[in-house]
């Protein structure tokens, strides 16, 4: 049995396999161990955004700035190992606040050589995007990794934002389409009633055109039979004459023979 004394501390500092340096156990941890502190001088939120976000050649933001009250921010730049502490999002350990003191406390009963991790809850403001989630990404490889750093309650929030405004859109989209089907039905009517009016506009020019076509062969007809009745009184006329003059002719030729005896 291996007996550690006090003054051993509970973890060490070395590579990670999740991002740089990270903190492991240096000996089997209890559950609910104060396993270290997250030490930095107190600066003002003002002071902390001067300070700001670095960001590595991948393009992912580190933050070594922890919250202790609204405008009061521990710079772990300037501190001890717990700003090695890495991300997970299956924690083995949490953050205990006491006071302005920030303590790294285990959440179950860690094996020594396992890596020290808790869930950074990052507050991050503003619209949170794939970008953005891909700046604070998470590489703790657990099967509940969420992939970012960032708070679920944030996550939560944004996604329930974005759930509402696709809604909205969807509800636009269909009043859009709805409004569309509308002009769309209203456009065939107007094109059916036309077709209707240039239907009955086309049967009646053509009644009217069988009225003035009848109307034209009866205007012929009369025409017609008043030339024939013409006709027929000039042949009879013509055929009156002739026989008037042989009557006379006959008279002449007597009256001639008469002489002549």
């Amino acid at each position: 049995m291996i007996l550690y004394m006090k003054t051993q501390p509970y973890h060490v500092v070395r590579t990670s396999k999740i991002h740089g340096r990270g903190v492991f156990a240096a000996r089997p941890i209890r559950k609910d161990i104060r396993v270290l502190e997250y030490t930095g001088p107190i600066i003002s939120e003002k002071e902390a955004d001067e300070v700001g976000i670095s960001t590595d050649k991948d393009g992912h933001s580190h933050t070594m700035l922890f919250q202790v009250s609204k405008k009061r921010v521990i710079n772990g730049n300037e501190g001890g190992d717990a700003r090695y502490v890495n991300h997970g999002c299956d924690p083995n350990c949490e953050t205990e606040q006491d006071g302005d003191q920030i303590f790294i406390k285990s959440l179950r009963a860690i094996k020594k050589g396992e890596e020290l991790v808790y869930d950074y809850h990052l507050q991050v403001p503003g619209k949170i995007t794939d970008k953005v989630k891909k700046e604070y990404a998470c590489f703790c490889g657990s099967p509940k990794c969420r992939g970012t750093q960032i708070a679920e309650s944030i996550l939560a929030k944004q996604a329930k934002k974005d759930e509402k405004k696709k809604k909205k859109e969807e509800e636009k989209n269909q009043n859009k389409k709805k409004k569309a089907a509308e002009k769309d039905l209203k456009k065939k009517a107007k094109a059916s009633d036309q077709a209707d009016k240039k239907k009955k506009a086309k049967a009646t020019d053509k009644a009217e055109s069988k009225k003035k076509v009848k109307a034209g062969d009866k205007t012929d007809n009369k025409k017609k039979n008043k030339g024939k009745k013409k006709a027929d009184s000039l042949s009879l006329m013509v055929d009156k004459k002739p026989a008037t003059s042989k009557g006379k002719k006959k008279d002449t030729k007597k009256k001639d023979k008469k002489k002549k005896k």
